[in-house]
């Protein structure tokens, strides 16, 4: 059984999901930072968050859902859960609109999937506004689409939890460009085409660095002469 600050309301299988998770990138429990879902969309199960931060598996932070493989989408398709990956420069700071912008468009995906009965499958896309509305003002992102996570090892792609196979799967923001060769290109030949490059990982999540100016400069001054 977990033992943490956060799993006396967890399910057997959120806490089998996030040993999956413990067991793949070597980490523990109290090492990882865990939202829990405050507002309930559904009548069933909570879809919670994990962030993972780098480490000897992945060089990037990973976001991760726990709870989405509750809700049985399609009998014809595997219960799912979502991964994310965010550059180094992103940073777990959930006070802060800046950062807190991707895991909470990762459960709003999740929600959506289950809003809809839609199972997750490679290519879907989900745009979470109205067509060229970014998602938040911190970030670039309309919505995002589905990949296989071909960013981790292939242990990470699926676990028997509940004697039944659940799939991980990747999630990766799109913007207002990417969206128009999707409709142009098919979603297939945009995961092939555009985020796949020889020298760069184009399925890490776009950061949108916040510009420093006016009273974070100031902040910025004041932290700066304390360290000195």
């Amino acid at each position: 059984m977990l033992e943490t600050y956060y799993s006396k309301e967890l399910s057997e299988r959120q806490i089998e999901v996030l040993v999956h998770y413990f067991n793949y990138f070597g980490v523990a429990p109290e090492e990882v930072h865990y939202i829990k879902t405050e507002e309930f969309y559904t009548d069933l199960f909570p879809i919670d968050i994990v962030v993972i931060e780098p480490n000897k598996k992945s060089e990037y932070y990973t976001i991760a859902t726990v709870g989405l493989s509750s809700y049985k989408l399609d009998e014809n398709f595997a219960r799912s859960e979502l991964l994310m990956a965010m550059p180094k420069n992103w940073k777990p700071n959930f006070d802060k609109e800046q950062y807190y912008w991707a895991p909470a468009l990762l459960k709003d995906i999740a929600y959506a999937a289950v809003a809809n009965k839609r199972a997750v499958k490679v290519g879907q896309v989900y745009l979470l506004n109205e067509e060229g509305k970014t998602y938040s003002p911190s970030t670039d992102a309309i919505g995002g689409i589905i990949t296989i996570a071909e960013m981790y090892d292939f242990d990470i792609y699926e676990a028997l939890i509940e004697k039944t196979y659940t799939k991980f799967f990747q999630v990766v923001p799109i913007d207002n460009n990417d969206y128009q060769k999707l409709e142009t290109m098919g979603p297939m030949k945009f995961i092939q085409f555009e985020l796949h490059d020889s020298e760069n990982s184009l399925m890490v999540a776009k950061f949108k660095e916040k510009k420093v100016e006016g009273i974070d400069k100031l902040i910025l001054h004041n932290e700066n002469k304390l360290k000195d």
